[in-house]
């Protein structure tokens, strides 16, 4: 209990600011902990997302949706519904917009909770020298009653200098956590692309109609239609 009653002195000093740096942490480690999971089960779910795409016949509609299916809870689920739905548009600039509309309502879940970090970044050092002005107002105001007696001077100073060093702790982890996770969601948002693109790709760039491939380039309004024999087209679905 000797720790607890020394928090409890400090924080009845310092006017309640150990007590709300003490909260800033806490916020800070929670969101860590709560966004270090999201990512653990989501990046690792893109990455075989993008081998399974990358594997089945985009002609079998039933196969795509079985993935989209599958992917369904994860972060992916709901731009893989957006391409199995946009299969139907006629050009692969429209099923890019339509897919792009369900990334973008798909964002605001990649940084849930990160502001909280950039908060505490911004609050920690700014309350933790507000306690030590208020700290070290207290020790000259004792300077001036008690007369100069050093101890409890340097002892107020002391524990004024506590709330400094507390805000630094919470600007810190902070700090670090909010760097690692715009990594993650920069990653995050990658996948997605990575994923739009090659269903876009595999839809629309290989047009996909019987034994015909139709290929249609990007920098012209032409396209040259090739004729292969079947089993040339399944090699080139796979």
């Amino acid at each position: 209990m000797p720790y607890f009653q020394q928090f409890i002195d400090l924080s009845i000093q310092s006017m309640g600011i150990i007590p709300i740096l003490t909260v800033l942490l806490f916020v800070v480690l929670a969101v860590a902990i709560e966004r270090s999971i999201f990512f653990s089960f989501n990046l690792p779910s893109g990455e075989k997302l993008d081998g399974e795409l990358c594997a089945v016949d985009h002609r079998r509609e039933d196969a795509v949706r079985e993935i989209a299916d599958s992917y369904g809870s994860t972060i992916f689920g709901a731009t893989l519904q957006a391409a199995v739905e946009s299969r139907t548009l006629e050009t692969p600039e429209a099923m890019d917009r339509y897919i792009d509309e369900s990334i973008v309502r798909t964002l605001p879940l990649l940084d849930k909770y990160l502001w909280l970090l950039g908060s505490a970044v911004t609050l920690g050092p700014l309350i933790g020298l507000l306690g030590t002005i208020i700290g070290i107002t207290e020790s000259f105001n004792v300077l001036g009653t008690a007369g100069p007696s050093g101890s409890a001077v340097t002892s107020g100073i002391g524990h004024a200098l506590i709330a400094t060093g507390c805000g630094l702790l919470v600007a810190i982890a902070g700090v670090a956590a909010n760097s690692y996770f715009a990594k993650r969601v920069r990653l995050t948002i990658l996948q997605l692309d990575l994923i739009k693109l090659l269903c876009v790709k595999r839809w629309h760039l290989y047009d996909y109609r019987g034994a015909e491939i139709h290929l249609h380039f990007v920098h012209g309004q032409h396209s040259s239609l090739m004729r292969v024999p079947e089993t040339g087209v399944a090699g080139a679905g796979a």
